[in-house]
């Protein structure tokens, strides 16, 4: 076969294309994989509405788009060792050189100069995709198609909650978003005491119910900081997560920390964020962490893991099962609001 169906940014702009491109020819150091299942990300939908920092003077069309993947080894590059024809594997979506200095650290999520997946080079909304060894992790043969191509985003979730002590502890989770959820079924299988989730929309606060929420709490129905200080006898609460990106959020699951609270920031404002650094920062004596993709490879070992105990699952938060060729019809979902984590089939 010399070509294969292909989601692609053909031009600047919004929107996607469902066209025909040439099926790619693995590298001496890549992998040729037969895409078996592949997800939306929020990342895909900036994307798709030609959105900055994601689009804009960032993708050159015509680029193959996303990130996240399973697929089955169907050809190897000469110089591959670790996987073999047959092998079923997922993507590390970040590429890094391993060359810099915050690679040579063991911090490749960060590295200087890093390039994605259908961003900067091609992606996976395709028949078929290359992946440089590099980025190859290999999973269980019988691991089902549509769990392997969450990895990518579930590993969000998995660093931000273990970027702190959750057991037994009460843990606020602020967004209703595919990885806000991940991080509730993760916080439910390391031992939270009690698992608080703030969110805006009748199908988010369902998800969480079902991901293991012990509250839930619609931030257009009642005042989350009011809520949460109620819930918790006026103390606060011990862990706050922010996963939705929202300025707003920030500043509410600040407020709602206890003193020598601990708090992980993964979402990503699209402007500037006003909050009370005097009140609920610093005089709070509170820890505070940003979170950046996954930890290369520490984060893809502790969520296989976490999938393989049978203690995390994933799958009620797959709302849509689609082929390839209904792209449009994810994108849709994703855009209303109307949806978990889309699963597309080539």
């Amino acid at each position: 076969m010399d070509t294969m169906k292909a989601v692609r940014k053909t031009r600047e702009g919004p929107g996607l294309e469902l066209t025909s491109a040439p099926v790619p020819v693995p590298q001496s150091h890549e992998v040729l994989v037969k895409v078996k299942a592949c997800s939306l990300c929020g990342t895909d939908v900036h994307i798709y509405n030609w959105e900055h920092p994601w689009s804009e003077g960032r993708i050159t069309p015509p680029r193959i788009i996303g990130h996240e993947v399973c697929g089955q080894v169907v050809k190897v590059g000469r110089e591959v060792t670790l996987v073999r024809e047959g092998d079923l594997v997922s993507a590390e979506s970040h590429i890094f050189d391993g060359k810099c200095m915050q690679c040579r650290m063991g911090n490749m999520h960060i590295c200087q100069n890093l390039k994605f997946f259908g961003v900067d080079v091609d992606g996976f909304f395709a028949e078929y995709a290359v992946i440089p060894e590099t980025n190859v992790w290999k999973n269980p043969p019988d691991m089902p198609v549509e769990i392997a191509t969450l990895q990518e985003s579930i590993g969000n979730s998995v660093y931000t909650v273990f970027s702190h002590d959750v057991t037994a502890k009460t843990v606020a989770v602020f967004g209703g978003g595919p990885t806000a959820q991940f991080a509730i079924g993760i916080l439910r299988a390391a031992g939270a005491a009690s698992i608080i989730v703030v969110a805006g929309s009748m199908l988010h606060l369902d998800l969480a119910k079902k991901m293991g929420a012990d509250v839930v709490i619609n931030r257009h129905e009642r005042d989350p900081v009011e809520t949460i200080m109620e819930l918790t006898d006026n103390q606060g609460t011990d862990v706050f997560f922010e996963m939705s990106g929202s300025g707003t959020a920030l500043a509410q699951g600040l407020k709602a920390l206890r003193p020598r609270g601990s708090a992980s920031v993964l979402g990503l404002p699209t402007k500037d964020v006003c909050i009370d650094m005097a009140k609920d920062f610093v005089m709070k004596d509170i820890t505070v962490r940003g979170i950046y993709g996954r930890k290369i490879w520490d984060t893809w070992l502790t969520t296989s893991r976490l999938l393989l105990s049978g203690k995390f699952d994933p799958s009620p938060l797959i709302t849509h099962r689609l082929r390839l060729d209904d792209f449009e019809k994810g994108f849709e979902a994703m855009i209303s609001g109307d949806a978990g984590k889309v699963v597309m089939f080539p």
